[in-house]
């Protein structure tokens, strides 16, 4: 929005609604490359094993246990 005309922002704030959305319930899929050949679920393991951080790590480790079911 840098550099818009001051016309144009009050224009688009006109059609800003806000709502608010209560969450009951979440539903959800457990997805780890299952569906993938296991040269792929092992590559994809060893990519995100080389990858300095630990949600890389612990993805990792989801996707070697899950390839072996």
């Amino acid at each position: 929005m840098e550099g818009a005309l001051p016309e144009f922002i009050a224009a688009q704030m006109k059609g800003i609604v806000g709502i608010e959305i209560e969450i009951e319930t979440i539903d959800g899929k457990w997805k780890v490359s299952q569906n993938r050949p296991l040269a792929d679920r092992q590559g994809l393991a060893e990519g995100l094993s080389a990858i300095d951080r630990t949600a890389a790590a612990e993805m990792a480790e989801l996707v070697r246990r899950y390839s072996k079911q």
